[in-house]
């Protein structure tokens, strides 16, 4: 009897691997946030100091590889087989520090791991929101402070932009939020931070 059991469970077992085996897997697509016109930033002229850039916080439901989707009523929708090659909050990061670093080069940009043995300002970047909804808009929202090296508020703003996508994919969604990233929210947080740091006589 054990024996019988034995050999039906082997066989189920052996079914299943067979049928695994045929089903065709879900071929996969990841994506890069990409800075297309890092070259062609102008600087900004600042004081000579030094920048902490921490690593951008998102939201809870952006942590994921998943590349997302969100209705107007609030669904959101995680793609399969449409991923993000990095997660979103160390892309963010590092593409914001090389486009700080190129618009604002009198500033010594620290990545957040790399902590520097005297105190520094401190840029904190929150974002709440990176998607594209149904209708074919994307959406980025959050805010960023700047904090000094005597722990004041130095400068900050919120963002929110909203950018129809010009073609229909994946891949015109990530073109779009990374555009609307850099050109819509960093490079106005640029200006900002260097009022911030003017020139002294």
């Amino acid at each position: 009897m054990v024996k019988v059991g034995f050999r039906v469970i082997l066989l189920l077992i052996v079914s299943w691997m067979v049928v695994g085996c045929s089903t065709p897997a879900v071929q996969s697509h990841e994506y890069l946030l990409m800075d297309a016109d890092l070259k062609e930033v102008p600087a900004l002229p600042t004081n000579s100091t030094s920048v902490q850039l921490m690593p951008v916080v998102v939201a809870n439901y952006l942590a994921g590889n998943e590349i997302v989707l969100v209705t107007n009523k609030g669904t959101v929708h995680r793609s399969q087989s449409n991923l993000w090659a990095e997660t979103l909050s160390p892309q963010l990061t590092r593409l914001t520090q090389q486009r700080l670093e190129r618009t604002l080069p009198d500033i010594t940009w620290f990545a957040g791991q790399r902590l520097p043995s005297y105190a520094i300002a401190l840029l904190n970047i929150e974002v709440d929101d990176f998607y594209a909804d149904l209708e074919g808009v994307a959406h980025i929202s959050g805010r960023w402070q700047i904090i000094s090296e005597t722990g004041e508020l130095s400068a900050s703003n919120t963002f929110y932009v909203k950018k129809e996508l010009q073609a229909d994919g994946y891949s015109a969604m990530v073109q779009t939020l990374s555009a609307s990233w850099f050109n819509q929210v960093v490079d106005p947080m640029a200006q900002a931070i260097a009022q911030s740091f003017p020139i002294k006589d």
